[in-house]
């Protein structure tokens, strides 16, 4: 296409590509910000596309356009503050950028505009990255970063000598040779403790996981999510999957229609008496904005996050000072088989607590146990048997529980989910006078063959209890247990319907297809892991860790500074001597061919002005000697080749041309 903005004589080619690259940096942030702002800023670049040198504002200071797009952008932005209810912040700050975007393409006529408007997409790319830094996201954005900077080439190919082809051949050249820079610096460039800058208090709230608190379906709500909640790589033994019960908050009060955790978080701990090896594995947790941890059930140690940045509360929760809003990985020792010896007046208060005037029927039942004359113990057992005898389901759609919801659960519905049980067990100790409190957390785990380590989905969340037995002290119990064995034995995905693993029905039809849906998602899963640690989490402790592998142990900022320098000066050397090297090997016999040729010309009267490209002058020529039109095509477009395509395989063919080129003077 050869039309040009008339201004600046830029080609539309190099505008098709920025609206492009800027069309690709916008569409990850469909999902994320208000529709009407994608369509108005697609409606902009495909008006601003479709019709170059008529939207051109510029030509009248306040012109019927600019007064409109004027007002729309007033509007679009007062749009974003009653959405949001701020323009500050991710999600706002975002969408206000693509607004903004949209308006700069469709007022860009001048150098400056486009400029700006390019760098505007780059950054645009950047905006994605609060989001989501997975491979994929990776792949994606450097497609676009490849568009952003073709535009760029085509916009200062003043005279369309190269073909797409060609532009984009040094696109990726370009991108290429920055490779081996970004790495170094990737590597060596000093890591600090937490990010360089505060993320905005918005950037946090899509997180999902396990709340402080718990009631009917906040539990079963979170089996619907696949997510990865946290990864597990056990160092030499790994437990039964019926034993992997991850610790989260321990809730102790209940109004009687949810439960919360209370105030226990800087208690002292109470004595663990370990009574089995320990169970060494290192946890690498995502980001849920919550301030706890998980460990396998009973942690024996604090992890080593920083000085007084965790701690083991009363209740053996794991506690950091800061909600976790960013990948973690900390090692762990827990003990499967433990005795807690210690209740304290307070704890016993916490785990007696249950509100007034509720509950009548359960506390009927439990008097009716007790004038049976069964003892504590008998009593759990009792329990127990009663959620496996009864008619009790273990369901992810339980009826809706009201008024009453531990009476109407126990003597009416009878369905529910691991919150249901644990909250109607824990209920029904503490009527019998057994201290009794719940915890929530994850059970089992999917193992990954490729990667050797397990995977903890949100689906995997879970609620069990703990009651307190004079001889044992702090004791589990899973209620769930009773009605759904399969639950923790096998895990969720055996207790409830396939749908829930989310396998494509082109894999669901066999067995054999099954289980090459699940070889190919473990796979993704250890190349995701490996991303993980290795680009996502390469922190100070991970970049010590690295370079002491290549003897670098007690390596400072200014040392790293130093090898970035040794490392980087000699690789910009290379690419400059490469750089000048091509110039007179390639470049200057081609264009001293090329002077011939015009000499040539030049003695039949047809003089080659300064400012005219090869396409223009051979068109001139080939007018003015029709004769020789054929030769003078393919003289130049064999130039054009070579200079500007980088075919120098050509260049002996360029030679024979030019030799054989003798046109007659007459």
């Amino acid at each position: 296409m050869n039309s040009r903005w008339p201004e600046n004589n830029t080609s539309l080619n190099s505008l098709y590509c920025l609206g492009a690259g800027l069309t690709m940096s916008v569409l990850p942030h469909v999902q994320r910000i208000p529709g009407w702002i994608i369509v108005l800023f697609l409606v902009l670049t495909i008006w601003k596309l479709y019709s170059p040198s008529q939207v051109n504002l510029t030509e009248r200071k306040f012109s019927i356009t600019r007064i409109f797009l004027f007002i729309l952008m007033v509007i679009g932005i007062i749009g974003i503050y009653f959405h949001f209810g701020t323009i500050v912040g991710r999600n706002a700050g975002v969408s206000l950028l693509v607004l903004l975007a949209g308006f700069k393409i469709i007022e860009t006529s001048q150098e400056r505009d486009f400029y700006v408007t390019c760098f505007l997409g780059y950054f645009l790319v950047v905006t994605t990255f609060l989001y989501t830094q997975t491979i994929g996201t990776a792949i994606y954005m450097s497609c676009t970063v490849l568009v952003m900077t073709l535009s760029l080439l085509t916009y200062n190919d003043y005279q369309q000598k190269l073909s797409y082809k060609a532009s984009s051949k040094i696109a990726a050249t370009l991108l290429l040779q920055s490779i081996p820079v970004m790495l170094i610096l990737f590597v060596l460039f000093p890591r600090i403790s937490g990010p360089l800058w505060g993320m905005p208090d918005d950037a946090h709230t899509g997180l999902t996981g396990i709340d402080d608190e718990m009631s009917p379906g906040s539990i079963s709500q979170l089996i619907l999510s696949n997510k990865v909640a946290f990864r597990v790589d056990f160092k030499d033994t790994q437990p039964e999957k019926s034993q992997l019960y991850w610790r989260g908050p321990v809730l102790w009060y209940t109004d009687g229609k949810k439960w919360t955790r209370g105030e226990s978080d800087y208690l002292d701990a109470a004595p663990l008496q370990t009574m089995s090896d320990p169970v060494a594995y290192t946890v690498t947790l995502e980001p849920h904005n919550q301030k706890w941890l998980y460990a396998l059930d009973m942690p024996g140690q604090n992890p080593e996050l920083g000085p007084d940045q965790s701690w083991i509360t009363s209740d053996f929760q794991l506690l950091t000072q800061k909600p976790i809003r960013q990948r973690i990985r900390y090692e762990m020792i827990s003990y499967p088989e433990y005795k807690i010896s210690g209740l304290n007046n307070d704890e016993l208060q916490k785990s007696l607590q249950l509100p007034r005037q509720q509950h009548g029927r359960t506390k009927r039942l439990i008097h009716q146990w007790k004038k049976e004359g069964l003892s504590k113990k008998q009593i759990i057992k009792r329990a127990l048997k009663l959620f496996s005898e009864d008619k009790f389901y273990y369901t992810l759609n339980p009826p809706l529980l009201e008024n009453d919801r531990v009476d109407q659960f126990l003597f009416e519905t009878k369905q529910g989910f691991c919150e249901h049980y644990a909250s109607t067990f824990v209920v029904m100790m503490r009527l019998a006078g057994i201290p009794a409190r719940i915890v929530l957390g994850y059970q089992g785990g999917e193992y990954n063959p490729v990667g050797d380590y397990f995977v903890v989905h949100q689906r995997n969340a879970h609620a069990w209890t703990e009651v307190w037995i004079k001889e044992q002290g702090w004791t589990r119990v899973d209620p769930t247990a009773a009605v759904s064995p399969l639950r923790v034995i096998e895990g969720i995905e055996s207790a409830l319907p396939g749908n829930i693993i989310g396998i494509p029905l082109m894999f669901s039809r066999n067995s054999l297809t099954r289980q090459l849906w699940r070889r190919l998602n473990y796979s993704w899963d250890a190349v995701n892991n490996q991303w993980n640690q290795w680009v996502i989490s390469y922190g100070p402790k991970r970049q010590k860790a690295f370079l002491a592998q290549f003897g670098l142990q007690k390596i400072d900022w200014s040392s790293m500074i130093f090898l970035i320098i040794i490392f980087i000066v000699p690789i910009l050397i290379y690419l400059a001597f490469v750089l000048l090297k091509s110039t007179p090997e390639n470049g200057e016999p081609v264009k001293r061919l090329y002077i011939k040729f015009c000499k040539k010309l030049a003695r039949c009267g047809i003089h080659h002005v300064a400012h005219e490209g090869p396409v223009d002058f051979a068109k001139r020529a080939a007018l003015k000697r029709g004769d020789l039109s054929q030769q003078i095509y393919n003289i130049t477009d064999i130039y054009i080749a070579i200079r500007y395509g980088s075919n120098n395989a050509q260049i002996p063919s360029l030679q024979e041309h030019v030799r054989s080129f003798r046109p007659s003077t007459n």
